[in-house]
C-alpha cells in the first residue's frame, strides 16, 4: 500500500513539473513578420491605432542591448533595449517609433483624460494595469496594480540599460519605452514607464543615452 502511494505521489509531481516547465506557443489574434530577420510580432488595436504587442527584438547595431539575465521563452520575450537614436531607426518597414502625442492618443483611448495625458510622472488610474502583461512582474503589496493586459499591449518588465550604473536595472519591475519626441533643448527625450507597484502610466524624459524597450506603431 505504501509503495502504491509513493508511486502515485511521484507521478503527480512529475505531471506538475512537466506542466510548469512546458513552453506554450505564442498566441496572437493578429500578427506580422519582420522581413529583416523573420521574427513574428503580435499586434493589437487600441482606439484607431495598431501597436506591436511584443517588445522589439531586432539586433540593429551595437546600440541595441540584450540583457543576458532576461528570461526568454516562446511566450515571454523581453526584447532589446535601445538608445534614443537607435530606437528611431529600429522599427520594421511600415511601422515607426510612436511620438509623445501618439502615446497620449493611445492613453486617452484607454480612458485617461486629455488633461491627465498632458501631465508629468504618474498619470491616470488603471491604464498602466491594462497595458501590463499578466505574468512576469514582481509581486506588489499594493492592491489593484497587477497587469490585466485588457488592452492586448502585453507590456513585459524588461527594465532599462543605464551606461552610468551597471548597466542593467529593474528587470521584472519596470517597462520603459522611448517615444520619438525630444523634450527640450537639453537633448532629453520623452519616455513612458510602467512599474510593478502602480497601475498608472509614467510620462517623463531621460537622457538619450539610456537604453529602453521599443514598441512600434503602424504607419
Amino acid at each position: 500500500m505504501k509503495t502504491l502511494l509513493l508511486i502515485f505521489l511521484f507521478c503527480n509531481v512529475a505531471i506538475l513539473w512537466t506542466a510548469c516547465t512546458k513552453e506554450n506557443p505564442k498566441v496572437c489574434t493578429s500578427s506580422f513578420v519582420d522581413e529583416r530577420d523573420g521574427t513574428e510580432y503580435c499586434m493589437t488595436t487600441i482606439g484607431t491605432q495598431v501597436w506591436m504587442a511584443d517588445n522589439l527584438q531586432f539586433a540593429s547595431d551595437s546600440n541595441a542591448y540584450l540583457n543576458v539575465s532576461s528570461p526568454t521563452t516562446v511566450n515571454a520575450v523581453y526584447g532589446r533595449l535601445y538608445t534614443f537614436s537607435e530606437a528611431n531607426q529600429a522599427c520594421p518597414n511600415g511601422w515607426h517609433l510612436p511620438t509623445d502625442e501618439e502615446w497620449k492618443t493611445m492613453e486617452i483611448a484607454l480612458g485617461m483624460s486629455a488633461v491627465e495625458a498632458d501631465g508629468l510622472n504618474d498619470r491616470g488610474t488603471d491604464e498602466g494595469a491594462r497595458l501590463k502583461s499578466v505574468e512576469n512582474w514582481t509581486s506588489s503589496l499594493n492592491a489593484g496594480v497587477e497587469g490585466t493586459n485588457s488592452s492586448g499591449f502585453n507590456a513585459f518588465p524588461s527594465g532599462e540599460w543605464n551606461p552610468s550604473f551597471g548597466p542593467f536595472f529593474h528587470l521584472g519591475e519596470e517597462a520603459s519605452y522611448w517615444t520619438a519626441s525630444v523634450s527640450d533643448t537639453t537633448g532629453a527625450a520623452w519616455m513612458r514607464a510602467l512599474t510593478y507597484d502602480k497601475s498608472t502610466v509614467k510620462r517623463s524624459y531621460a537622457t538619450q543615452k539610456m537604453g529602453f524597450a521599443c514598441r512600434c506603431v503602424k504607419d
